[in-house]
C-alpha cells in the first residue's frame, strides 16, 4: 500500500489511508487494502493475492472529464505498480462511478479495484 500511496503522490492530490480520511477537502483519493490470501505455487515459493481500492471523490458539480482523466492516468500508474524487493503482478481491475450523499455536499465517487499478486521467492 505504500508503494501505491508514493504513486498517487504524484498527482498533487492528496491522498489518504482509510483511517486518516478528511472529508472536508475534495478532490481527495483514499487507498485501502480489501482482500488477502495466500498460496504456494512451488515448494520454496510464497505468493500472496491483495485487492487494492482506489476511491476517488470530487465535489458533483466539478469537471467530470478531469476526474475521468486522472482516473485513467492512476489505473495506469498502479497497473504496472513496482516493489522494491518482490515481483507484483497485476492480474485483475474492475470500476465503477457512483454518487456519495454522505456527507454535507454531494459527492461523485470512483471506485477502483485492483488485484495484485506478489510473489516471494526463497531459496534455501
Amino acid at each position: 500500500m505504500i508503494s501505491a500511496i508514493t504513486e498517487l503522490n504524484k498527482f498533487g492530490i492528496p491522498v489518504f489511508d482509510i483511517e486518516d480520511s478528511d472529508s472536508d477537502q475534495c478532490p481527495q483519493i483514499i487507498v485501502y487494502i480489501e482482500n488477502t490470501s495466500n498460496s504456494n505455487r512451488a515448494k520454496n515459493e510464497r505468493r500472496s493475492s491483495y485487492t487494492l481500492n482506489v476511491d476517488y471523490y470530487d465535489v458533483k458539480d466539478n469537471d467530470n472529464s478531469q476526474m475521468m482523466d486522472n482516473c485513467y492516468m492512476i489505473r495506469q500508474l498502479l497497473q504496472y505498480l513496482k516493489l522494491s524487493n518482490y515481483y507484483c503482478q497485476s492480474v485483475g481491475f474492475d470500476e465503477r462511478t457512483s454518487i456519495d450523499t454522505s456527507t454535507s455536499q454531494i459527492l461523485r465517487r470512483h471506485n477502483m479495484m485492483i488485484d495484485y499478486e506478489i510473489t516471494e521467492r526463497a531459496f534455501f
